[in-house]
């Protein structure tokens, strides 16, 4: 028998021994929350607010305490931003002509900040990847004022050059589109145009599209005021330069170089946003289990998992979000279903974040004002976009270098049979795409464990068969067509569960895991 097959069975009969996680449960929550009957769970739709009644009502059935004073709900103030097509985009003009794409297909923008109108009409910069690292290793503008200038960026962080950094290293979050915008906001700029590529962005433009043509969020006062945002096509990006007199893949093969120059377009955009503006309240979701021990139960571990998906499109398309992200928040209540019989020494927090789609907000909102002292957090065990494919020899982490967490992962690995991913380059920036990073951010361990959209794994049986079948997931992804399946074989998932379980219970118990 080969050693890895012996060691997964030996670390799955030392399972069989612990606590159990009951998969028929598991199934049955995933199976509700992608039903059509909460229409996709859609921030600021009433699909929204079955799904944040179905998580309270689960973890009082379970007896778990409400984790906000008397309320299993924490409030989270938001703004919805819907463009109106009509009366709304862009031209732009350049010394060899006018272009106007098409919203949608070509373009896709809206107002920065909630506001209902929006006239633009300022000069275009390119510049670059548009990083400015803190540390100073890296500065794409170079001293050029952009203040009131439209910032052309490419997306990702670069393409060539030294190799990619592992993931969860800070040029990663470089790349990040939410990071461009806050970097151009800082500048003062009149806003920013994204380039789109699937190799940059790490997924199709449908999902740029089916994104920015529906409501977009962002937490209340948080926006900035008199700025465009939005996204172009490289096809677009081409003709655009062109508009100027230069060559768009040139300039953007020569953005990578350290020494890279902003270069101020002969262009100027002009046009209007017009939006539907609304304020509203959603909710993160969290319940509480005290722990045993006297003193270790002053410290908790947070089990947490986004219940919120696009909702019902315009076009009454309901993106369900089976795999991103019922399988999640099924597992927490799973999860919770088993730790409930079984406390730890230290307390368990069982926390369903809102309008993780829109940003992080809910867990970028919880952080800010935590039910529970950060100070006193021991691990954010994060459960996002699980495994549905089949079992595997592996599981991925995502987030908390430390290592004495580390340690704690390769332990629960062990004991679940499975062995830690070898850390990888993260060009797609999945380290910052998930909720625990808020948490990691705001200095608390954190990780999601599992996460889809990082594949590869070393999947048992046939494994060309396994890993073709998670690579069409991406076909999947944000689209109406992430929906459940009876015969899903969540073998794999059950390997998660039981992983995040052991890792739980770890941290739940040994002296200072942090």
């Amino acid at each position: 028998m080969r050693p890895v097959i012996c060691a997964a069975l030996m670390g799955m009969a030392l399972w069989a021994q612990g606590p159990k996680v009951d998969e028929s449960a598991l199934r049955a929550h995933l199976a509700f929350l992608a039903d059509d009957v909460l229409e996709g769970r859609g921030t600021g739709q009433r699909g929204g607010e079955l799904a944040v009644r179905y998580l309270e009502t689960q973890l009082q059935v379970l007896g778990l305490a409400p984790a906000n004073g008397p309320s299993y709900r924490q409030t989270v103030k938001l703004s919805g931003m819907r463009l109106q097509e009509e009366g709304s985009g862009l031209r732009f003009e350049g010394l060899k002509g006018t272009l106007a794409p098409t919203l949608g297909s070509e373009l896709v923008l809206g107002a920065a900040a909630a506001e209902t109108s929006l006239a633009v009409d300022a000069p275009l910069v390119f510049v670059g990847h548009g990083i400015a690292a803190s540390d100073g290793s890296r500065d794409d503008y170079k001293g050029v004022d952009v203040k009131g200038r439209i910032l052309v960026m490419l997306v990702g962080d670069r393409h060539s050059g030294p190799p990619m950094p592992l993931c969860c290293q800070p040029e990663n979050f470089y790349g990040r589109w939410t990071y461009k915008f806050e970097e151009a906001r800082r500048r003062g700029a009149a806003g920013a145009l994204l380039v789109h590529t699937d190799a940059s962005a790490g997924y199709g433009w449908p999902v740029v599209r089916n994104g920015w043509t529906q409501e977009r969020f962002q937490r209340e006062g948080s926006g900035q005021p008199g700025a465009v945002q939005g996204w172009i096509t490289e096809a677009t990006a081409i003709k655009l330069f062109a508009l100027g007199g230069q060559d768009f893949k040139a300039l953007a093969q020569g953005a990578d170089a350290m020494t890279f120059q902003p270069v101020v377009l002969p262009i100027q955009a002009k046009g209007q946003v017009r939006s539907t503006v609304r304020s509203l309240e959603q909710w993160n979701v969290a319940g509480f289990l005290p722990g045993k021990h006297p003193d270790l139960r002053k410290e908790v571990v947070i089990y947490s998992a986004h219940w919120d998906h696009f909702g019902k499109g315009a076009d009454g398309a309901i993106y369900a979000g089976a795999v991103d992200n019922a399988t999640g928040c099924a597992a927490v209540l799973a999860l919770a279903q088993t730790l409930v019989h079984e406390p730890l020494e230290r307390s368990v927090m069982f926390f369903f974040p809102c309008a993780e789609e829109q940003g992080l907000i809910g867990s970028s909102a919880y952080v800010a004002a935590p039910l529970w002292p950060l100070e006193r957090t021991v691990l954010d065990i994060n459960l996002e976009s699980l495994n549905v494919v089949g079992p595997t020899r592996d599981i991925g982490l995502l987030g908390s270098s430390e290592p004495r967490m580390r340690a704690l992962c390769a332990q629960a690995a062990a004991a679940t049979g499975l062995v830690i991913t070898p850390a990888k380059a993260d060009p797609a920036g999945l380290c910052f795409r998930s909720d625990h990073f808020p948490f990691a951010k705001a200095g608390v361990p954190a990780l999601s464990p599992g996460f889809s959209l990082d594949g590869g794994w070393d999947y048992l049986g046939d494994k060309a068969a396994a890993q073709a079948k998670a690579s069409d997931f991406l076909n999947h992804y944000h689209r109406p067509t992430d929906r459940y399946h009876p015969e899903w074989n969540l073998e794999g998932l059950m390997q998660q569960v039981r992983f995040a379980l052991e890792l739980g219970r770890l941290a739940g118990t040994v002296p200072n895991p942090r």
